[in-house]
């Protein structure tokens, strides 16, 4: 039985010789064994009154048995790294609130983060509520948000209107409180523009989409409000498939829905969900689709074979592929009796029948006793181009089949391959290497060995070639294991080494993933053979591809664990990397294992992998590494090496520490050292607890790197507080870029009541980087009284306009002090300091400071300086909602006011970006009213400028209607106000303006009526395709029609143009079927000889 320790030099002495995880076992064991004994205060004193490492390991039994009252305590040590994990503790128990409280006002940065971590990982929502009030007060929004997901669903409902600006995590904050988040957007989506609906999007899509399993009616309903009026978000494009197997129909609405903005969400899992839709949703679904033509032949594929006939017929029909520029590789995806068809009937068309290359694709879709004779012809013809281009057909119609013995005969018939160029021979090769590997047979191998050796043993191969080769010997290779079909295993290894370095060319990665539970010692006595011959000859790719194939599979098969372990006496070095790291994967036998490895070779250390598991597992192992050479086959005698340890120092013993520290200052100090050797010891030797000092010692080294190399690594030292003076120290010379970097580091481990103080100095520093640094580091931790520091700063006689611009930015997260706005003031009226106000979004600041911080961006929109002007009115639409009416005025002046020609075009841009947001397109009206009434004002040395600010008003106009329809109504009141004046952008602003959703006959004839003259009307005619080629995909065809009969037979000329336009556009989408056609006819017969001219010229059959 063991014995029970009660004193701090047993315990020690008991730890001394173990590892780190049978250290961890007996601290353990012993907390619980002196659980409410006196043994345990006293140890706990013991512990406490000695070095750090015994104070950690007194905070870690009195974690584990319970004693609060000890970790309360150890709370207010200046231990930065005892602190933390004593926070951590506190929180994971649950009962130290209390002492939390009572230190969190002088808790650094760096710890403060560490308790939010704490408390939200644990879900201690008690303490995030008692905290979140304080932390908002005294360390402002951002911190406080840190909390806010760790709160009761009530607090998170009345905060988070105040702190969503602050938010960093959305899908955290949406996975704990589903229901608030989705609530919170659907009522700013009420709340906000709709223009304004895709920058909400962009902050909580990643959210949304957290819930599209948990809640998917709540994201559909969110989804089908939104996305008539913003492209799908890109977080939910993932999610667009659990949403729809959720509910299909939902989501084919939304897909399909023509006011839909952005793109078609895609991907196999999404289409996949459509699987057994109706025809009609599917044909629906690949019209939206089959704008990209790969896309489309890509949905086809992800469909059951039995359903891609019908969604083809649908989609397709009688199409020309060729005019609609199809590639003909989409009749691979059809069924046999349906591609033989199709290839016949495309066979019939002149645009292939025409063409000797479409021609010899559409034959090798035929059936094989008709395809075959003419595409083993044209194997056979007078150049290497058309050989090259025949020979993947021939196989192509091979494989179509879906028949072994026909793929077997074509196989066989390829003896001519073995005297053929290069580019003919890698074409082939290529092709035979895409077969679907189930239909080799057995009795090919000895045919495709030949093909490989040949075209492997070629003096003219290329590249190509080889990579034909290895993946056509994977797949064999991969097939044989699988099907048990040993011939094919065979003739896939002798492939892989007939590329000579075969080692390099085996890849088995995600083995695992084919095989049924079991199968892989079907897999290993298939290939157990050649193991074993391999292994005679000292060769171990095999085992070592199938052992990283296999993954943890491989971890309980002893057979194959022997072969990794005598492939670590291999030959080659990168074998017996591979054979290591490969030997120590399974957890079980690695501490074991890693033993046996250096044993064996001391300079295994070199090896990442051990060094590893000695570091975190092995760590009785490290005085042995540390005491004796380790030279051996990776590190030859007489080459002073150290490892690189960083980050395990915890699982280390003192001594271990203090020898591994002493190693890297003889390495840093040694004579014949080079510099760079010397800089990565020492930053190495910055992050070993207890250095600070040594590190100290190289700040006067004559190098200069290795002066900056400790310069950064003081920051890492265990109390980087301490290190904070020093480097500030050097703020005014030369080693400023690296000390002050490394000072903002030190910063977040110093407590909030200090800092201040220590970075006033700098405030004042010589160098322009450390006061802006400084400025930085001031409010980003809410040093006391930041505001006053900054005003202080700010208010520098000759202060350097950089680092002012570095003040304006940092008081923008200190706006609850009035000291900022004034500060923020007096910046606006600084032409040079300005438009730093300008790199902020609305959402970056809480929702009450909007208002009076919009009226600063206004007034640097409205700056005397053009330049300056220009960058404001960029950045003035984003604040529109704030700026109101008052925005709008300045916008409209500086649009107008034809005396100015400077700023004028930035302004009309973001008018239509503020009318856009503000869903109101009144100013525009009004502003062209003003622009035609000053059509005549004439001003020497320019052209009409009214009338060219009017035509840029209707030309921006019509694009801003391609992102938003929530102008097309003053759209059509532009357009019939410039029609007089300016008859061309008028009506193609209003053609522009068509709504193809819904009401788009009442539209395009009031268009009609305005293309009075032929001129326009072939302007408007243009300008309607244009917008109907963006959503006739997602229109019912029926509809579209109907639009255009209606207006082919209005007595307007120009109404019939329009009808044509639609009518090139659908009726070649539809394939010229009989109704397209008939009213094609009807154009064709019109009483007009303009309408009737430009009928004749359209063509439905090219040919």
């Amino acid at each position: 039985m063991p014995v029970v320790i009660t004193s701090a030099r047993q315990l020690l002495r008991e730890i001394d010789p173990l590892p780190f995880p049978d250290r961890q076992r007996l601290l353990a064991r012993t907390a619980r064994e002196l659980v409410g004994s006196a043994e345990l205060g006293l140890l706990l004193e013991e512990l406490s009154g000695a070095d750090q490492f015994s104070r950690r390991l007194a905070l870690q039994i009195a974690s584990i048995a319970g004693q609060h009252e000890y970790i309360g305590a150890v709370l207010r040590e200046r231990d930065p790294a005892l602190v933390s994990r004593a926070i951590k503790a506190a929180v994971r128990h649950g009962s130290s609130g209390d002492a939390i409280a009572g230190v969190l006002p002088e808790l650094p940065s760096a710890l403060r983060h560490t308790l939010y971590q704490a408390i939200r990982r644990r879900g201690a929502t008690d303490l995030a509520e008692r905290f979140l009030p304080s932390v908002r007060a005294r360390w402002g929004e951002h911190e406080a948000a840190a909390l806010l997901g760790a709160c009761s669903a009530q607090t998170v409902i009345a905060q988070l209107p105040e702190l969503e600006h602050a938010i960093a995590n959305w899908v955290a904050l949406a996975r704990r409180h589903p229901r608030v988040v989705l609530d919170f957007v659907d009522a700013q989506l009420g709340a906000l523009p709709r223009a304004g609906w895709s920058g909400l999007w962009q902050r909580v899509g990643a959210g949304v989409a957290a819930m599209a399993e948990r809640e998917p009616d709540r994201v559909l309903d969110l989804l089908e409000r939104s996305l008539p009026h913003v492209a799908l978000p890109t977080a939910l494009a993932r999610s667009m498939a659990a949403l729809a197997r959720h509910d299909r129909q939902r989501v084919l609405h939304l897909v399909l829905d023509p006011r839909r903005q952005g793109g078609v969400p895609g991907g196999r899992t999404f289409w996949r969900a459509f699987a057994d839709a109706a025809d009609a949703d599917l044909v629906a679904l690949s019209r939206a689709i089959a704008t990209d033509r790969w896309q489309f032949q890509r949905f086809l594929h992800t469909l059951p074979p039995r359903r891609r006939a019908a969604v083809y017929d649908g989609l397709l029909g009688a199409h020309d592929l060729v005019a609609n520029g199809i590639d003909i590789s989409v009749l691979d995806e059809l069924p046999a009796t349906q591609r033989h068809a199709e290839a016949a009937r495309l066979l019939t068309k002149p645009s292939v029948t025409d063409d000797p290359h479409l021609r010899l694709q559409v034959t090798a879709r035929l059936d094989w006793a008709a395809a075959a004779p003419v595409l083993t012809a044209a194997t056979r013809r007078a150049t290497a181009d058309e050989r090259a281009e025949a020979y993947p057909l021939y196989v192509t119609c091979a494989v179509g089949t879906r028949d072994s013995e026909v793929v077997g005969a074509m196989l066989a018939s390829l003896a001519r391959l073995a005297n053929e160029q290069d580019p003919v021979r890698s074409a082939a090769v290529s092709a035979i290497a895409s077969i679907p590997p189930w239909l080799f047979r057995e009795a090919d191998s000895d045919v495709l060995a030949k093909l490989m050796r040949d075209a492997a043993q070629a003096r003219d191969r290329s590249w190509r070639t080889e990579t034909a080769i290895n993946d056509l010997a994977r797949a064999l290779l991969r097939e044989g294991v699988l099907s048990r079909r040993p011939l094919l295993v065979s003739a896939g290894l002798d492939g892989m080494q007939l590329l000579g370095s075969h080692q390099s060319w085996l890849n088995l990665y995600g083995l695992d993933r084919d095989l049924p539970r079991g199968a892989e010692q079907g897999v290993f006595a298939a290939l157990q053979p050649r193991l074993d011959a391999d292994a005679r000859r000292g060769r171990y790719a095999v085992a070592l591809a199938l052992a990283g194939g296999l993954g943890r599979r491989a971890w309980d098969m002893p057979a194959l664990q022997r072969f990794v372990d005598t492939a670590r006496s291999a030959k080659d070095d990168g074998v017996v990397h591979t054979a290591i790291g490969l030997w120590l994967a399974p957890p079980n036998t690695r501490d074991e294992r890693v033993a046996q490895i250096l044993r064996a070779d001391r300079s295994t250390i070199t090896i990442p992998v051990v060094q590893s598991a000695i570091a975190w597992r092995r760590t009785d192992l490290l005085d042995d590494v540390f005491r004796r050479p380790l030279h051996g086959r990776f590190l030859k005698r007489g080459v002073r090496y150290v490892p690189t340890f960083r980050g395990c120092f915890d699982a280390w013993l003192p001594r271990q520490v203090s020898t591994y520290a002493d190693l890297l200052l003889s390495l840093a100090t040694g004579p014949r050292v080079p510099v760079r050797e010397r800089v990565a010891a020492v930053s190495s030797l910055g992050r070993v607890p207890g250095t600070r000092d040594t590190v100290r010692g190289f700040l006067g080294d004559t190098a200069v790197p290795v002066v900056e190399a400790a310069l950064a690594a003081l920051a890492w030292s265990d109390d980087p507080a301490t290190a904070l003076p020093e480097l500030l120290s050097y703020a005014d010379d030369d080693r400023a870029r690296v000390a002050i970097y490394a000072a903002a580091r030190c910063a977040g481990f110093v407590a909030p009541g200090e800092l201040g103080g220590m970075l006033r100095p700098l405030l004042a520093s010589a160098k322009v980087t450390s006061r802006k640094e400084a400025v930085r580091l001031v409010a980003e931790h809410r040093v006391t009284d930041a505001a006053a520091l900054l005003s202080q700063t700010w208010s520098v006689t000759d202060q350097h306009r950089d680092v002012r611009r570095s003040i304006v930015s940092a008081s923008r997260s200190l706006l609850d002090d009035e000291r900022s706005w004034q500060l923020l003031a007096e910046a606006a009226a600084d032409h040079d300091v300005a438009t730093a106000l300008l790199d902020i979004t609305p959402t970056a600041i809480a929702e009450c400071h909007r208002t009076r911080y919009a009226a600063l961006v206004l007034g640097a929109a409205d700056a005397a300086d053009d330049d300056a002007a220009r960058l404001g009115l960029a950045a003035l639409p984003r604040w529109a909602r704030w700026t109101g009416a008052t925005g709008v005025a300045m916008l409209t002046e500086r649009v107008v006011d034809l005396a100015s020609t400077a700023t004028w075009r930035d302004a009309l841009d973001a008018l239509l970006a503020t009318c856009d947001l503000l869903e109101d397109g009144g100013p525009l009206t009004e502003v062209t009213a003003i622009l035609i009434a000053a059509l005549d004002q004439a001003i020497e040395g320019r052209d009409q400028p009214a009338r060219q600010r009017a035509t840029r008003l209707a030309v921006r106009l019509r694009a801003q209607l391609d992102r938003s329809a929530a102008l097309r109504p003053a759209a059509l009141t532009v357009a019939d106000q410039l029609v007089p004046v300016a008859g061309r952008v008028g009506v193609e602003l209003a053609a522009s303006a068509v709504p193809w959703a819904t009401g788009e006959l009442d539209v395009l004839r009031h268009v009609a009526q305005l293309a009075d003259r032929a001129v326009l009307a072939h302007h408007a005619h243009v300008a309607v395709q244009e917008g109907l080629r963006r959503v006739l995909p997602r229109l019912t065809p029926g509809r579209v029609l109907d639009t255009a009969t209606a207006l082919a037979r209005d007595e307007s000329p120009a109404a019939s143009v329009l009808a044509l336009g639609i009518c090139q556009l659908a009726g070649s989408d539809a394939g010229w079927s009989a109704p397209w056609r008939t009213l094609l006819g009807e154009l064709r017969d019109s009483d007009d000889p303009d309408v009737r001219a430009l009928a004749f010229e359209t063509f439905t059959d090219l040919g």
